[in-house]
């Protein structure tokens, strides 16, 4: 094979690559230690729940018990001490900055 047409079939290669779709969310947390994933789950939890209406006393009952349930107070320390463990991993520091916002995978 001569250089152009080993050329022409590196860039195809290429770009096929580029065309791919990217990993969703939850194929990305799949891919982590298993303490990552139940964060993620539990910001994702949470997410969801702040999000929800309180239309009444029982709604708002729900809702304060699911943030309690998830620990969603305890979110950011918890994150705090995954960065710390895994902080060189830069494909978890951006699943977590991805997952902070996201209400669920």
């Amino acid at each position: 094979m001569t250089a152009a047409p080993l050329l022409v079939a590196l860039l195809a290669s290429l770009q096929a690559v580029a065309d791919a779709p990217a990993p969703t969310l939850a194929a990305r947390a799949a891919r982590q230690p298993a303490a990552v994933r139940a964060f993620i789950d539990r910001r994702t939890g949470c997410n969801h729940w702040a999000g929800e209406e309180p239309y009444d006393a029982a709604r708002r009952r729900e809702i304060d018990g699911a943030l309690a349930d998830l620990r969603c107070a305890r979110l950011d320390a918890d994150e705090a001490l995954l960065l710390r463990r895994y902080g060189g991993d830069a494909e978890l520091r951006a699943l977590l900055d991805a997952v902070r916002d996201a209400p669920g995978l």
